[in-house]
């Protein structure tokens, strides 16, 4: 039975959570080298090697008509994907991650004892959880259901140790 209560409280949390990021109090941040690898499951196997396949197959297409041409094909395709493909799979990573961490609270876990995502206020972004270690139950507990941020988190109203409450 307390399993069962457990769940129960982390969708809620997890709810929370996602009313938070829906209305820009809290960011999550991805980190892309940790989460686009095997086992992963935000991880697209295709969307790395396809492009990366694409762009060696068009340079050495060229390189069968002109060796020079095709060479300077090979590292304008090296260039193209390391400044426009790789970005563009982190962009989805993230993307991908983040859908999948607001979808419900079971992805949450899973995305989050995995690890590479950080979850910050908007506001103060020194102040967020670390996954897999950090937890993110006692962070998810400080933010009251609607608009207000609870104590010590920014909200109107709350003072922070040292805050003159200007």
């Amino acid at each position: 039975m307390a399993r069962s209560s457990q769940a129960a409280q982390d969708y809620r949390l997890h709810e929370r959570l996602t009313e938070a990021y829906m209305a820009d109090r809290i960011r999550i941040q991805v980190n892309f080298e940790h989460l686009n690898r095997a086992g992963s499951p935000v991880f697209d196997p295709w969307e790395n090697v396809l492009p990366l396949i694409a762009l060696i197959l068009a340079s050495v297409l060229v390189m069968v008509f002109d060796l020079v041409a095709g060479t300077i094909a090979l590292v304008g395709a090296m260039f193209a994907y390391a400044f426009l493909v790789r970005p563009w799979v982190a962009q989805r990573v993230r993307q991908r991650t983040i859908e999948n961490m607001l979808k419900n609270a079971h992805n949450w876990q899973v995305i989050w004892s995995m690890g590479g995502v950080v979850v910050t206020l908007s506001e103060n972004p020194r102040i967020g959880v670390v996954a897999p270690a950090g937890n993110w139950r006692a962070f998810a507990r400080q933010f009251q259901s609607g608009s207000e941020l609870g104590p010590g988190l920014g909200g109107r109203g709350s003072a922070t140790p040292g805050d003159s409450g200007v």
